[in-house]
């Protein structure tokens, strides 16, 4: 099978490098289509130990264009056409519904080439939710594709309860599948198998890691450790990260409560960040908007429960109480609430992360893009 992948945000994420280098270990034939705005871009993250891939840069586009729907994806679509013999495709996956979901539906109009979709974050909280003259368009890609893959339950349930019309609820359900992104093959490698975790009563240890912005709503975590702290625990909460608008702000409030709080700079290498989680017992994350949320399939790793936003993220993939609990992200009594809990039952949640980190595998997920890749339905 020989598929073309419109990758549009490859450079920007390893999960897409990740996903297509499963995917060459399976033997799919891939041709990996990369529009970018800047020459600099070019060959950034590119793999060069496949044996059935290509990648092609392309710079196409330039901001301008981005307000220009219709005409961006016309641009994008003649270059196409110009660079890649689209009568060796068998199909074709697009990374996101509308930028990329567009041009499939245009190809496939044109040459009869069956295309699959990713709808992700950008689809459901910027497009379906704010250009609602494009709602229709998306809702056209995804009638006409033959599969459409969530990579969460939320998102799923989000779209077709409230972006999609009573008469193609059904329909469109039929054809969603849900396939989470992956964590680094460094954490499976890595997974925390020493004697079973338990929580240290006397000293209660919080963690994030991640960027310094509004979204990842640290001084709502902060606030909780605080009341936590109220309520007669011993907490100490490690703030990993940096860059954003609000990291001047969380570097005050943690120097305002630095009888609670360890704050460190962005840590890069795997291995220190593998020591940090070891030494905690919760990760903290209540974010306002999470498309997935890769960090905490790399705390679940470490025996680490997590809290997580409810309606975002990882929500939906497990039952509640299992690897966790969601929160109201502005509630704090409920994320004080939710970790009180998680201590109640330490042990039993934390080893249920060990045994269902699994589900984020590349190996597993490229096995079940090779399904839908394979499937009657499909590749036909």
């Amino acid at each position: 099978m020989k598929v073309l992948h419109l990758c549009s945000a490859y450079v920007f994420s390893n999960l897409y490098r990740e996903l297509i280098e499963s995917l060459d270990e399976l033997d799919i034939n891939q041709t990996i289509y990369i529009p970018v705005k800047s020459k600099q871009s070019y060959n950034k993250k590119i793999l060069n130990n496949l044996n059935n891939t290509n990648f092609i840069y392309s710079k196409i586009f330039n901001d301008i264009d981005r307000l220009f729907y219709n005409h961006k994806t016309n641009k994008i679509l003649n270059d196409i056409k110009n660079k890649i013999k689209l009568n060796n495709i068998n199909l074709i996956h697009a990374d996101f519904l509308f930028s990329m979901g567009g041009i499939a539906r245009k190809i496939m109009k044109e040459r009869g080439i069956n295309y699959i979709v990713n709808i992700q974050n950008t689809d459901v909280n910027i497009f379906f939710k704010y250009m609602f003259f494009l709602r229709k368009t998306g809702i056209e890609i995804m009638q006409e594709a033959k599969k459409i893959i969530f990579i969460s339950p939320v998102y799923k349930k989000y779209v077709i309860d409230h972006c999609i019309p009573y008469e193609l609820k059904d329909y469109i359900a039929q054809k969603s599948v849900i396939i989470p992104f992956g964590i680094n093959p460094f954490w499976f490698q890595n997974k925390y198998n020493n004697k079973p975790k338990f929580i240290k009563k006397n000293e209660i240890r919080l963690i994030y890691v991640g960027s310094f912005t509004k979204n990842k709503n640290i001084d709502s975590s902060i606030k909780a450790a605080r009341k936590l702290k109220e309520l007669g625990y011993n907490i100490k909460f490690i703030i990993i990260g940096g860059r954003g608008e609000y990291e001047s702000k969380v570097k005050k409030l943690a120097k305002i409560n630095k009888d609670i709080i360890e704050i460190y700079d962005r840590v890069e290498e795997r291995e220190k960040l593998l020591s940090m989680f070891r030494k905690s017992d919760i990760f903290v994350m209540p974010s306002h908007y999470e498309s997935f949320g890769l960090v905490y399939g790399e705390a679940m790793s470490q025996g680490l429960p997590v809290i997580y936003t409810k309606g975002q993220g990882i929500d939906g993939y497990f039952s509640e109480g299992t690897v966790g609990y969601s929160v109201n992200p502005k509630d704090i009594n409920d994320i004080v609430k939710k970790i009180e809990m998680i201590i109640h039952n330490y042990n039993e949640i934390s080893n249920n992360c060990l045994g269902l980190v699994e589900k984020f595998s590349w190996e597993k997920i490229a096995k079940m893009y090779y399904e839908v890749y394979m499937s009657k339905k499909v590749y036909s």
